[in-house]
Order: C-alpha cells, then sequence, then structure tokens
C-alpha cells in the first residue's frame, strides 16, 4: 500500500551531515557544489534524451549526419527515425527497406530540421532503391513544416529541395516548406545511366504520395513528378550509343499543397498512370519566362484526375494536357493566366476520355479550354466559363458540351468580384447545372456539398448548400507569410567535393555520424523533471551547508 513520505527536516539532514564528515570546511563546499552541478548536467541531458524518446523513435540521425545508410543502422521495417532538429547542409537517405504492412518513418524531433545546401545541386535526397518510407515533418505538434529545405545553387548545377532517386519506390512525403531552389523544389523520377541499364526493363516507381507541402521560390519547376523524355534517354554506353526509355509511375498521389513563385511550370507529372492532384493551390508560375515552361499544370502521357485546384496568375497555361488521353479536371477554379485556361492535345496519343466538370475558368489571354484530338470523347459539363480573350469552349467535335454557362464577363457570370469567384443570388450559374452527385461531383471547391440540382462552375451558391462545408485545408489555403519570400535556412558554407553526387556531379559524402538507437520508446519526461528537481534541492542544502560550516 502506498504511504505518503514524512516531512523532510532539512536539520536532520543537512547539518548532522556536515558535522560527521571529519573533511576540511573547503571540501565540503566544493563536493557540495560539485555534486549539485553533476546532476544538473545529468538533468539537461536526460532532457535532451526524452526529447527524443518522446518522438516515439528507434534511431536518431543528429545533425552531424549528413548522410545516413538504413541497413548499415539496422533499420528496420516499422521503425521510426529520428531527425534531430537543427541546421545542416544536406542528408542523403539510402537503403532504407520498409514493406507495405511496416513502413519506414523518418520525422523531425525537438523542433524543425533545417537544411540548406549552398553550393550543392540536392538538399535532402531519398536514394538507394529505398522502398515504403515515408519523411514527415509532423514529429514537432508547434510546427506545420517540420521540415525546411532549400538547395538555391544555379552553377554549375542547380539545386533541388527534395530528391527522390536512385530506383526509389513507395516513397511518402509530406509536412515541409521547400523554397529558394536553384532547380526544381521537389523531384521525383529516377534518370537512367549504362552501370543500371539491366534494371530498365522492369523498374516501375510505384505509390508516390506527396501532400502537405509548401513549395515556393524555385527556379524551375515546383514538383517534377515523371520524365518528360517520351523518346527516351541518349547515352554512351561501352562505346556506342543506346536509348533507354524513361520509366513509368504507377500509383501517384499528391494533395494539399500550396506552390507559388516557380521560375518554371508549378507542377509537371509525366508517364504517370492511376495518378491524382487534387485539394492545392498554384499561383505565379513562369516568372523566368522560359518558353514552354510556363504553365500552372502540365500533364504528359498521363492517366489523371484533377480536382479541387485553384490555379491562378501563370505566365502561359493554367493546365496543359499533352499526350494523355484519359484525364479529369472538376471542381476547379482557373483564373488570370496569360494562354489558355485548358488546352489539351492528344497528339500522338491513342483517343480516350477527356471530363471537364464543374471548373470555373475567367480571365485567359486566350481561349477559355482548347482541345484537339480526333475521335476523343467526352464531356464537358456544368462549367462556368466567362472573360477570355479569345473564347470559352472549343472543343474536339467528339466531346459534349452540356449545362455550361458561357458568358461575356464578370458581371454577366454574376461572381462576387474583386478576386473572388463565388456567386452571388443573382448569378445564371446558380442551380442551373446537371445533378452528377452520383458520379462523385458532389463537393465544391470550398468542400461544401452540392445542391441538387447544383450551381455550375468550381463554388456551389453557399447559401443553397446542404451543408455549409469546411474549407479544403486552411493550413495550406492561408500559411504564415505566403505572399513574401521566406529566407533560407543557416548557411552551412562550402563543402568539399569528394565523392559521386546523384546527378553526376560530385559531392561531399562525409561520415554518416551517429545512427544512435534510443533504448526505450517510453516517454521519460517525468524522471527527467524528478532529477531537476532533486539538483535544485540539493543545490540549495549545498548552499546552507556550505555557509552553516563557515
Amino acid at each position: 500500500m502506498r504511504t505518503e513520505a514524512p516531512a523532510f527536516d532539512d536539520t536532520n539532514f543537512v547539518r548532522p551531515l556536515a558535522r560527521a564528515r571529519p573533511y576540511p570546511r573547503r571540501m565540503d563546499r566544493r563536493a557540495a557544489h560539485g555534486f549539485a552541478a553533476l546532476l544538473t548536467i545529468l538533468a539537461v541531458l536526460w532532457a535532451t534524451t526524452s526529447a527524443h524518446a518522446q518522438c516515439d523513435c528507434d534511431h536518431t540521425l543528429d545533425t552531424s549526419v549528413t548522410v545516413a545508410n538504413g541497413d548499415d543502422l539496422g533499420v528496420m521495417p516499422g521503425d521510426r527515425v529520428c531527425v534531430s532538429s537543427g541546421a545542416r547542409p544536406f542528408l542523403r537517405l539510402n537503403e532504407f527497406h520498409g514493406t507495405a504492412a511496416d513502413p519506414i518513418t523518418i520525422l523531425n524531433c525537438g523542433g524543425v530540421v533545417e537544411i540548406s545546401n549552398p553550393d550543392r545541386a540536392y538538399a535532402l535526397v531519398i536514394e538507394g532503391e529505398s522502398d515504403f518510407v515515408r519523411v514527415t515533418g509532423t514529429g514537432d505538434p508547434e510546427h506545420e513544416y517540420g521540415f525546411r529545405v532549400s538547395a538555391p545553387d544555379r552553377e554549375p548545377y542547380p539545386g533541388i529541395g527534395v530528391w527522390i532517386l536512385g530506383r526509389a519506390t513507395n516513397i511518402e512525403v509530406d509536412h515541409m516548406e521547400v523554397f529558394d531552389t536553384g532547380f526544381a523544389g521537389v523531384m521525383a523520377k529516377t534518370d537512367p545511366s549504362c552501370d543500371d541499364r539491366p534494371f530498365w526493363d522492369d523498374f516501375v516507381m510505384r505509390d508516390t504520395r506527396l501532400h502537405h507541402l509548401w513549395v515556393h521560390d524555385t527556379g524551375g519547376e515546383g514538383f517534377y513528378i515523371g520524365s518528360t523524355q517520351s523518346a527516351g534517354y541518349t547515352r554512351s554506353c561501352d562505346g556506342a550509343d543506346v536509348v533507354i526509355p524513361a520509366h513509368r509511375l504507377e500509383g501517384v498521389t499528391v494533395d494539399h499543397l500550396l506552390i507559388e513563385n516557380t521560375g518554371w511550370d508549378g507542377i509537371q507529372i509525366g508517364f504517370a498512370s492511376d495518378c491524382t492532384f487534387t485539394d492545392s493551390i498554384v499561383r505565379h508560375t513562369g516568372l523566368e519566362r522560359v518558353e514552354f515552361q510556363m504553365q500552372g499544370v502540365q500533364l504528359g502521357g498521363s492517366i489523371c484526375t484533377l480536382r479541387r485546384l485553384d490555379i491562378r496568375d501563370t505566365a502561359a497555361m493554367g493546365i496543359i494536357v499533352l499526350d494523355a488521353s484519359d484525364v479529369t479536371i472538376a471542381d476547379t477554379l482557373i483564373a488570370d493566366v496569360e494562354a489558355d485556361g485548358i488546352y489539351l492535345n492528344l497528339r500522338t496519343a491513342s483517343a480516350g476520355r477527356w471530363d471537364l466538370v464543374h471548373n470555373t475558368i475567367t480571365g485567359a489571354m486566350s481561349a477559355g479550354v482548347r482541345g484537339f484530338g480526333d475521335g476523343q470523347i467526352g464531356n464537358a459539363t456544368n462549367n462556368l466559363v466567362f472573360g477570355n480573350a479569345m473564347g470559352n469552349l472549343q472543343l474536339p467535335r467528339t466531346m459534349t458540351s452540356t449545362t455550361n454557362v458561357e458568358v461575356a464577363d464578370a458581371t454577366a457570370a454574376g461572381i462576387v468580384g474583386s478576386g473572388d469567384y463565388h456567386l452571388t443570388s443573382g448569378s445564371p450559374a446558380r442551380g442551373a447545372g446537371t445533378d452528377l452527385t452520383s458520379m462523385g461531383y458532389a463537393i465544391d471547391l470550398d468542400g461544401r456539398l452540392r445542391n441538387v440540382p447544383p450551381s455550375v462552375g468550381a463554388y456551389e451558391f453557399a447559401e443553397d448548400s446542404p451543408d455549409a462545408g469546411v474549407p479544403i485545408d486552411a493550413a495550406v489555403v492561408t500559411p504564415p507569410t505566403s505572399d513574401a519570400a521566406i529566407p533560407p535556412g543557416t548557411d552551412a558554407g562550402p563543402l568539399p567535393d569528394t565523392g559521386p553526387r546523384p546527378d553526376g556531379g560530385t559531392t561531399t559524402t562525409p561520415s554518416s555520424g551517429c545512427g544512435c538507437r534510443v533504448g526505450s520508446r517510453e516517454p521519460a519526461a517525468p524522471l527527467g523533471v524528478l532529477v531537476t528537481m532533486l539538483a535544485a534541492v540539493l543545490s540549495r542544502r549545498a548552499r546552507r551547508a556550505a555557509a552553516s560550516s563557515t
């Protein structure tokens, strides 16, 4: 049975102890203070260890670690790997192998991980055939984006912020801010080489999941997912030129992104099937004005569904679809773009289906929608299209167009105005659509349920919605200081060239540092607090003992 501890009598503790010991007074004082200092140091060390234990991790990569090999560290499927908060120049993750049932989780611990590589072509790299791995910035609830990643170098090789390569597959990346990159913010593809040529007939990058990412101020694309090399890559192997085809991606899921201020396209997806891009904002793209690299969204040779996107202020098309026969674009706003709102061209692909449903398209300097494709079928239904310089809907003859509202300008469309494209009560789009809820078109861009019959366009008229709904994700829609450039992370200084780099140049390959295994997953903070309290009590008693002995 647990009982209360008796009252502590410091008279019977400190003074008898001082009287009983035969040492000189100076030695008593030094010993007492030294013992208290030792306990304080132990408390601090315990608290540091406890912070990582509270992250529930099996391994820890401290700030000295820039290259980590999962096999060498003994990382097993289902393990959690802590990345200590603080600054480091880069982090390369090699040969981390989870399983579908037990993926490996790699997360920040103790605050924000700052990765800034000012003089190399990469910052955070997942490579070495790693598979079934999640790298997440959710390790500290105080921070929405637990990793801040930048790679501003442009010469001789432009920097990439987050890079999935080296035949890595089944990778998830989330809750990061990626900014100030010489080239792409996030890249997911592996370019072939002669050395790994035997693998290319079979390799497929599967189940790539990218979500809750804020990518801004990039020199190239915000996101570069899959290849654009439809003709393959020409390589000189053993003295002869060979063509190695680009690998496919199966199962690409991209959502809850904020992409802004990109030098090239906002996001590019190529050679992907079973692909979705949803619930995201893309704005201010193509700032470098590089021809053919100024779109908001570019799809090439992919089978994709795009839903609930807010795309504004692009230097060319809002969305461009090339060599892709099966694409759905729905519940999306496209506004103020310098070419077509949506441009579709089947080119060499076999005929398939394009569906354009519940979109609001306005302010294009060319057409609202232009499509080219012999034999291409599909529907343009419930779209609100207005105020586009060269017409609204221009579709292949084999596509159908039903219950769209095409008008001259914003006044005729009945929108709120001043950048707000929600409907007013008198809008001709209110309640003018065809009910498609049974086909999955039940929620508008704001996350509100659509009425029956629904309003035309991306937004349901709010007062008609059966449910007020919620925004798609406030953390993504209105991040802190989203319209301002964020300063890069700590500059770690130049690094010597000592080894190969992912893009064929050179890079530093230092010691992997400590891959420390935390002995217990149980939170130890209460014991750390107890040690701290004990150190304080003993320090006070020591001062009293020293004073009484003088």
